[in-house]
């Protein structure tokens, strides 16, 4: 493709190709079933199975003629390729779907569909769960998805976000491909603009049929190349979500990175983004889930056990911590240094108290709660993990520096880092014996960012009862310099961040606290009502664009053990725990 076509693109827009036999459905009496990522010892995977014999067995082709295979790490089974343009064609004969957006090429019926957006994904979705219960090919327990970003992550052959993963290995997955280490792209890897990358030509102007390249190691194809695939996570957002996998109109390296996310509007129509289906079964599913909250608690349990049992911190291992990231001749210009724990004064109520991370806390409401004014950055959480001995494993796809806030973090993660800085600290004499380094309270959120009284008696109630205060005041549009949203869906304000800001980029509210709007939203400790596992996430973040998403009452809520890209956390200093 030649690079004018190229630019004339803003955004990544029958008979089937013969397939591998490799590994299709199994009698699931006979086959077991994958239930979870399980840990050895060594931090290795090993992917447990048990038969189930209540489940009945799925075919190895659905109605539409699509194939679907296990992939050995997700409780689903994979379509072998991207949604064909004759599997499409059956969904808008049947349902006479309001949908006009053929591209300007021309496509047989086995080139994957294109120009659907997210919605046009899970309304084909929902149409063939339903044809198929009605059949009887499906149980009521089964259906159609879209996969997720994990079960994405683990068809293409790296680990999932909430798996441990050896230094080495991590290195290597953050390189890889869909087709192994190597670049420029071995021939048949897939249908990309191979003209741009290497001057070559794959035989393909636009898409190519499905299965015109090899395939992976569990027998899908194009997870590399010909459209982007829609991923959707259960708590998604309300106006973005994910493509994977590059497409036939993209060359740089950095976007067909097996890791790589696009983040893009729901609904955008482009000639380059398909969809690939997975196939589930609710109770399969249930029981992958349940042992894998189980793993993930008990590693949480043994964590905390580490944290509370470590030999206590020393002034020497302090200082040791200090040099390795102020002394080093590599170290980056933009890492801040840590200071120096004998020049600091203890934390006393109602007054501004450094730690020993150069966290500045300062009370906002309460003398005896402190807030740190910004939210816990990359560099924080780097010196916790060099402290205990612990992996990220949850980088982001796109640029991140010392100085930008911690994102990916779980809530339990959130608690554990607190945990670690409460001990060392005591240690050091520098809070009393009582004091707890801890997330913030709901009550204790709204009162920082300006809310001090709210209707309602817990955080559902009171998410967005109030529908006139914002962080920065009672406008809608923000005036210059409030924070880090999503400005490039809103009208009349303009900030100069993609993703993520360095904290402390903006202007800070009246207690002196900064990115209480934008940049990412935080953890704070409530449980949220009528989910004892899921917790309150308070304010906007750089994703946010929308009025009910910036304004002071909005809250969101996640499970403990999940992560999001946009949501970090702050911690307090309480000097008088109840």
């Amino acid at each position: 493709m030649s690079p004018s076509l190229f630019l004339s693109f803003i955004m990544p827009a029958n008979s089937c190709a013969s397939v591998p036999r490799t590994r299709f459905f199994r009698d699931w009496l006979t086959m077991g079933i994958s239930l979870a990522i399980a840990f050895s010892a060594s931090g290795a995977e090993e992917i447990p199975s048990a038969p189930d014999a209540s489940l009945k067995a799925l075919p190895q082709k659905n109605s539409l003629g699509q194939i679907f295979l296990e992939v050995p790490g997700t409780p689903v089974f994979f379509s072998v390729y991207e949604t064909r343009v004759s599997d499409w064609a059956v969904f808008l004969a049947d349902t006479s779907y309001n949908w006009s957006y053929k591209p300007h090429f021309p496509q047989s019926g086995d080139h994957p569909v294109v120009n659907v957006n997210i919605r046009d994904a899970i309304k084909f979705c929902e149409w063939l769960t339903a044809k198929e219960r009605a059949s009887g090919l499906l149980t009521q327990l089964q259906s159609y998805r879209l996969p997720t970003n994990r079960e994405w992550d683990v068809a293409a052959g790296i680990l999932s976000q909430d798996t441990e993963r050896a230094t080495s290995q991590k290195l290597i997955d953050e390189q890889t491909f869909p087709w192994g280490l190597e670049w420029p792209p071995p021939s048949h890897a897939g249908n990309f603009n191979s003209s741009e990358i290497n001057g070559g030509d794959d035989g393909f102007a636009y898409t190519a049929p499905v299965g015109s390249y090899t395939a992976s190691k569990d027998g899908l194809h194009d997870l590399a190349g010909n459209v982007w695939e829609w991923v959707c996570d259960p708590d998604e957002n309300e106006i973005r979500a994910k493509l994977r996998g590059g497409s036939w109109v993209y060359f740089r390296k950095e976007y067909l990175l097996s890791s790589y996310q696009y983040d893009v509007p729901l609904d955008l129509h482009a000639p380059s983004i398909g969809f690939r289906i997975v196939l589930e079964d609710k109770h399969r599913t249930n029981i992958f889930l349940t042992q894998q909250n189980q793993i993930k608690k008990e590693l949480a349990r043994k964590r905390r056990e580490e944290v509370m049992l470590r030999p206590a911190v020393n002034a020497a291992e302090i200082e040791e911590m200090r040099k390795i990231f102020t002394a080093r001749p590599d170290a980056p210009v933009d890492v801040p240094a840590l200071p120096d724990s004998k020049t600091l004064k203890p934390a006393a109520p109602g007054s501004n108290y450094t730690n020993t991370l150069g966290m500045t806390l300062r009370p906002a409401g309460n003398d005896q709660v402190l807030f740190s004014t910004c939210e816990t950055r990359v560099h924080d959480y780097q010196t916790f993990l060099i402290a205990t001995q612990r992996q990220w494993n949850r980088k982001p796809s796109f640029n991140i520096k010392p100085t930008h806030p911690i994102m990916n973090i779980t809530w339990a993660e959130a608690m554990t880092f607190c945990e670690w800085l409460t001990n060392n600290e005591r240690t050091l004499r520098l809070i009393p014996r009582q004091a707890i380094y801890r997330l913030p309270t709901d009550l204790e959120w709204s009162t920082a960012v300006g809310l001090p009284t709210e209707n309602g008696n817990d955080p559902s109630a009171r998410h967005l009862d109030n529908k006139t205060d914002f962080p920065w005041g009672l406008q809608p549009v923000p005036p210059p310099g409030s924070g880090n949203f999503d400005s490039e869906n809103m009208s009349g304000y303009q900030d100069n961040y993609p993703h993520t800001a360095p904290v402390g980029s903006f202007s800070p509210n009246a207690f002196g606290l900064f990115d209480m709007a934008g940049n990412v939203a935080e953890w704070c400790m409530d449980t949220w009502p009528g989910s004892k596992n899921e917790h309150v996430i308070r304010g906007s973040s750089y994703l946010s664009s929308t009025r009910n998403t910036l304004l002071s009452s909005a809250r969101l809520h996640g499970a403990e053990t999940a992560a999001r890209t946009n949501v970090g956390f702050r911690c307090v200093l309480d000097l008088q725990p109840h």
